[in-house]
Parts: structure tokens; sequence; C-alpha cells
């Protein structure tokens, strides 16, 4: 699943330059967590964090960015070389998570944040601890379209821990 969610950036991203240095990462970083960016934005970002995910090197931009070992296979969770505040919540770690990247939080912020975001209770049956809202839909081309959805969560194997991000969802 996960080789997936790195595949798509890398093909869709291949093209795209380094970043210039670690602010311009963390710029980044913060407008895609933030549901500011656009479809290639994300897909820019998940394909520098490709070699991360294989523990390979990356771009130098991201030097003292590193993987987390986690035992929930449907994530990768990587380490920031500096936080990163979203929504006045500093954040160490990033999630990457379906076609989303999530700040992780320390503490339970669901319900304020989901009041402050104005998110509601996904529809999805087994995702009701997901709170989520529509934030635009991006005409990609050729009838595809992104839905860029913000997003709430918690895990249940990351206990104590707030995801607040963004998803870039195709619909094809």
């Amino acid at each position: 699943m996960l080789a997936t969610i790195f595949a798509l950036p890398l093909a869709a991203a291949a093209d795209d330059e380094n970043y210039r240095d670690a602010a311009q990462v963390q710029a980044e970083l913060v407008k895609v967590l933030t549901c500011q960016a656009d479809r290639a934005e994300y897909e820019r970002l998940g394909s520098a964090l490709t070699p991360i995910y294989y523990e390979k090197p990356a771009q130098p931009a991201l030097a003292g960015w590193s993987l987390v070992k986690d035992e929930n296979s449907f994530v990768a969770v990587m380490n920031l070389p500096k936080p990163v505040t979203v929504y006045g919540h500093a954040a160490t770690q990033v999630m990457m998570a379906g076609q989303g990247l999530l700040a992780v939080l320390d503490g339970d912020h669901v319900d304020a944040l989901s009041a402050e975001l104005k998110l509601a209770p996904s529809t999805e049956p087994l995702a009701k601890h997901i709170r989520t809202r529509t934030v635009r839909v991006q005409p990609i081309g050729d009838g595809i379209e992104a839905t860029i959805v913000q997003t709430v969560s918690t895990i249940t194997t990351h206990p104590g821990k707030t995801m607040v991000g963004c998803e870039y969802r195709m619909n094809y």
C-alpha cells in the first residue's frame, strides 16, 4: 500500500526541480498540511519525501528528515529536523497516509480543531473517528479532478496523538 503512496508522487513529479533550501521545504510543507497547496505541489513534496521512505539519500533541502519505524503498515511517519506549526500547534513529525500528509500533534485536539476548521465526521462507515471538510475541487484535465480535503483524526496505533492535515484525492 505505501509503495503506491510514494510511487504516484514520484511518477507524477519526476521532472520537478529540487527544493532550494530547508526554508522552502518548510513553507511548502505548511501549505500542503493546511490545504493551501494544489495537487501538483503535494505531488512535488511527496516525490521529494520518497527517498526518505526507502531510507535513501534525499535532496539536500531535506537534510535531517528521517523515517520512523512504525508498526502501522498503512502509514509512513517521518521526523522533521525542525518543528512545523500548523493551526497554532507545533509538530515534530508528519505522517503520509493514503493520498494525504498530516502533522502529528501530541495530545487530543480533535474536537477543538474540528470546531476551528468546521469539520464534520466522515461519512465512511469505518471512519467515524475522522473529521473532514472538502476545501475545493481542482480540475486536473481530461475529466480528472483532485478533491482537496482538510482532515483531523486519531489512530489507535498512535495513542495520545492527533493527526491534522490535508488529503489530495484524485477523482477519475
